[in-house]
């Protein structure tokens, strides 16, 4: 549905899709006169209208509600999965719910039974059947009473009539004894009273359940039986009132919806699948250790929709511990219902930019604490789902975490008095929301201040500078941080010839680019590398870093090393390299580059294929200059300052070839052959 505005129709809004879209948001937020402020959009009222982006997984979403059909939801968290979830309860059509019932089983009480009444009705029974008892129990009291005081009666007759006072003292131990069994009998009405087990609003009979399982352990889920520590002498609680329901039961003629599936117990999802299978489940004591271990209620209906939610790792093999669903599960729900792998972006478009402005619109609505934001700022939080995108042309779909921007925006202007949010409270929320990551990351550069502030700017041998990424992005933003490499070239210590040795921690965190790396350095210098060792080490710890893209930076420093070449130091080294010497495109290609800017460096060196990627904040656009290189000879002109007459940049040049591929000619340096013995 497009986003409307109090003063704007929906056929306006279409039409101004096909508008011209300006690509700074601060422009285009001036061109829409009728959005002054997020109050002026208006707010859908009804949950699946406000999903953003996910127009596929809400036409499944809709289908699979209209026809209760079970619906798997995967991607990366934030993208409006449980959202989604909640919505299909909406949609669902009207039910009939039940009240429901379980009682105690005279033959055996290890199995209760269960009773199902009209919803509202199962109070009304609990208090009739209770009425029914206390009459039963008064008339039992009766009885027992009358037969103490008749034994009683019949010792002082014996006594006094008969003058047999020992038959008296007989009677009264005999009362005494009868009183005290008595007492410890079974109280009637705690045993024929039902137990509630679910209750429904008999106003509210026709509403859909939604019911969350995230998270929820085997009893919490399935149901279970409490422990009773009193088990007999009258003190034992029955068995039918330590029955409890679980979250299937609740969620009966509803939506049962479990993030995180795949961290779901294999054992727990193989029960889940039985309980779609027959939509009905009897409840069992839990623990083994547990006093309801062999209590069984008959079958409780649980007829519900599974939505189930998880990352990627959900769908793969399961390991018995965190990954994989459980196959019958997975496959119950494709043979019953549907899968959507949901989207991360969304194209950023004139449509899509107002989706956005309504999003802005429904966060502070929802939250109810924070203002709304003036159209600068919402400028500047569309800006922030540009860079969160990680590709030009492209808006994030990681609402939760652009949701939370919003509202730390909304808490600064709150305490500053205003009654709207500004631009710049949208900056200074940037500041205040930064990923663990990023401030990791920061850190670890204010550690290093002092060897940056030392660092020359003068080219050096063997020294050149590439990135890492701190964090997955899974959660939060991932953080750049630079990664110096620096190299060395030895006599070979080893008598069977030279090697290449990596060390300092970047053989793990970038292991696949140091085999890419040595591959291409004997492929380019086979002699050279075969005669002397080459020594690659990096200067900072790489705990926790991904250094995926530090390997240009390693084969523009062995090189140096090995002809002698001067690196520029202003200048940061970004990209794979594969076997054939092309430069391979790398995530995060705008925080490294920001990383490097706020070391110092002034030049960042990246792969053509991440030509677009790069989305760096306005602070940074006029700090750095970004050259685009396709493979490993386009980029060393631009690394060594004596490119022109370095025989190394003409001779990988010459084996590269323009288009980056390994030519067919003898390698530059030949390797001699050994002679046969």
């Amino acid at each position: 549905m497009p986003m409307t505005t109090k003063n704007q129709t929906a056929a306006s809004a279409t039409d101004g899709a096909q508008r011209p879209l300006a690509s700074d948001p601060y422009e285009w937020i001036r061109g829409q006169t009728d959005v002054q402020t997020s109050a002026d959009v208006t707010v859908p009222a009804s949950l699946i209208e406000q999903v953003i982006g996910q127009d596929l997984a809400v036409q499944v979403a809709q289908k699979a509600a209209a026809q209760k059909r079970h619906l798997l939801l995967i991607g990366d968290p934030g993208t409006g999965k449980s959202m989604i979830a909640k919505a299909m309860s909406e949609m669902l059509p009207p039910q009939k719910l039940d009240d429901v019932l379980t009682y105690h089983n005279a033959r055996d009480p290890n199995q209760p039974k269960i009773l199902q009444v009209p919803a509202g009705d199962g109070k009304a029974v609990i208090a009739k059947t209770r009425r029914q008892a206390m009459r039963k129990k008064v008339i039992l009291r009766i009885l027992q009473w009358v037969a103490v005081l008749g034994f009683i009666a019949l010792g002082v007759y014996m006594w006094l009539a008969k003058d047999q006072p020992m038959s008296f003292g007989v009677m009264v131990i005999v009362a005494i004894m009868g009183f005290s069994i008595f007492r410890q009998s079974k109280d009637p009405v705690v045993f024929a009273v039902p137990k509630l087990l679910l209750e429904r609003d008999p106003k509210a009979a026709t509403h859909s359940q939604y019911v969350e399982a995230t998270g929820s352990h085997n009893g919490a889920l399935l149901g279970d039986v409490r422990h009773d520590p009193f088990q007999s002498g009258g003190l034992e609680t029955p068995t039918h009132e330590r029955v409890e329901v679980g979250a299937i039961h609740r969620a009966h003629k509803g939506i049962l919806f479990i993030d995180e599936i795949n961290v779901l117990r294999l054992d727990s999802q193989q029960a889940l699948l039985t309980a779609m299978q027959d939509r009905q489940f009897a409840i069992v004591g839990q623990s083994e250790t547990s006093s309801g271990a062999m209590v069984r209620t008959d079958p409780v209906p649980c007829d519900f929709i599974l939505v189930a939610a998880g990352n990627l790792d959900a769908v793969q093999a399961p390991d018995g511990l965190h990954k994989g669903m459980h196959p019958a599960l997975r496959s119950r729900i494709r043979g019953y219902g549907y899968e959507v792998y949901v989207n991360s972006s969304m194209p950023d478009t004139h449509e899509n930019r107002l989706k956005l402005c309504r999003f802005v619109a429904q966060e502070v609505v929802r939250d109810g604490r924070v203002p709304h934001l003036d159209r600068e700022a919402i400028a500047e939080v569309i800006l922030e789902a540009q860079r969160r995108s990680g590709h030009r042309g492209k808006l994030t779909l990681r609402l939760r975490e652009l949701g939370g921007l919003v509202r730390t925006a909304g808490d600064i202007a709150v305490q500053a008095g205003r009654d709207l949010v500004t631009a710049e409270d949208v900056r200074q929320a940037k500041a205040l929301s930064r990923s663990l990551e990023q401030q990791i990351a920061d850190q670890a550069l204010e550690s290093r201040r002092s060897l940056t502030a030392a660092r020359v700017n003068e080219p050096l041998v063997g020294v050149a500078a590439g990135a890492g990424l701190v964090g997955t992005g899974e959660v939060g933003e991932p953080a750049g941080l630079v990664v110096p490499i620096t190299s060395s070239v030895t006599p070979p210590i080893q008598k069977q010839g030279g090697q290449i040795v990596f060390g300092g921690g970047i053989q793990d965190s970038a292991r696949s680019q140091t085999e890419m790396v040595a591959a291409l350095l004997k492929s380019l210098a086979g002699e050279a590398v075969s005669q002397k060792d080459i020594h690659l080490h990096s200067l900072v710890p790489q705990d926790g870093v991904d250094a995926q893209a530090c390997g240009l930076a390693l084969a523009v420093s062995a090189l140096s090393a090995l002809e002698g070449a001067h690196v520029r130091q202003d200048t940061v080294f970004l990209g794979g390299l594969s076997a054939t010497g092309d430069l391979q495109p790398v995530p995060g290609v705008t925080q490294q580059i920001e990383s490097a800017v706020d070391a110092g460096f002034t030049r960042a060196v990246i792969p053509e294929a991440n030509r677009n990627d790069v989305l760096l904040n306005p602070t940074y656009r006029e700090r750095v200059q970004v050259l685009h290189a396709r493979n490993l000879a386009d980029a060393l002109p631009q690394a060594l300052t004596d490119s022109g007459t370095n025989t190394i940049v003409l001779q990988v040049a010459q084996r590269l070839g323009r288009n980056g591929k390994l030519a067919a000619a003898a390698p530059v340096v030949r390797a001699k052959a050994p002679r046969a013995r």
